[in-house]
């Protein structure tokens, strides 16, 4: 989290300054300059997207989360013609592979992000209308309890130790049960663009990565200390009022 607040301060910064200097009203029209088709100052959206995490390694440590699908809603307020906020609620369902030497531990997990985001339109077409976005927030990781049990790895950290008698115990596949849920902080940047069906109506096409540490569930032979990514490409629909 401590490395996540100087990225979130800068985000929140550059959009007061966007805030600032971007005029809400048309001088010719005195209509919101939105680009929206619409005048209204806020909607509602749906997306479902795929779930592409990264693999990374750390203290010894495979860790590589499958690839699932899954779902989002959210709302953005429009600031001015270009600026907005977003909140974003998001839910998927995957697991997180732990390979430690010849041991693999795989942990079902529930996948939810809560996300609030800065989001600048740069468009002013009727057909296409691209925006950026960045912000964070937290991803919460719930186990799955579906039984399973746990098995030993030899030196599952490395460390130069050769003594093939220094084990620790580690989940096994599918062993979740009794496993803590998790909270991590959350890095989000991402791009998309509007297409209008109607003047209210949106298809909605986005591409979002998600950065977080790799949870490990208070278990330490499963802590790799690393940072990894986690990529959404989505469709959606957004309805403004």
């Amino acid at each position: 989290m401590k490395r996540l607040l100087p990225i979130f301060i800068l985000t929140m910064s550059v959009s007061m300054m966007a805030f600032a200097q971007d005029p809400a009203v048309s001088q010719d029209s005195g209509r919101p300059k939105t680009g929206y088709g619409h005048d209204g100052g806020a909607e509602v959206f749906v997306t479902g997207f795929g779930l592409l995490p990264h693999e990374t390694t750390g203290n010894a440590i495979s860790e590589q989360a499958t690839k699932a699908g899954g779902g989002s809603a959210g709302y953005r307020f429009r600031l001015n013609a270009s600026s907005a906020l977003e909140g974003r609620y998001g839910f998927s369902r995957n697991s997180q592979k732990y390979t430690i030497g010849a041991a693999v531990s795989s942990i079902p997990v529930y996948f939810s992000e809560i996300s609030g985001s800065y989001v600048y339109s740069f468009g002013k077409s009727h057909s296409v209308q691209p925006f950026i976005e960045g912000g964070g927030g937290l991803v919460l990781f719930s186990p799955g309890n579906y039984g399973g049990g746990a098995t030993t790895a030899a030196n599952p950290f490395g460390y130069g130790v050769t003594d093939p008698t220094v084990t620790t115990t580690v989940p096994t596949y599918g062993g979740s049960s009794g496993l803590p849920k998790q909270a991590k902080g959350l890095l989000v940047y991402g791009a998309g663009f509007d297409v209008p069906a109607s003047s209210r109506l949106y298809l909605r096409l986005e591409f979002r990565a998600l950065g977080y540490k790799v949870p490990d569930f208070g278990t330490a032979a499963l802590h790799t200390g690393t940072f990894t990514f986690a990529y959404q490409p989505s469709v959606g629909v957004a309805y403004r009022f």
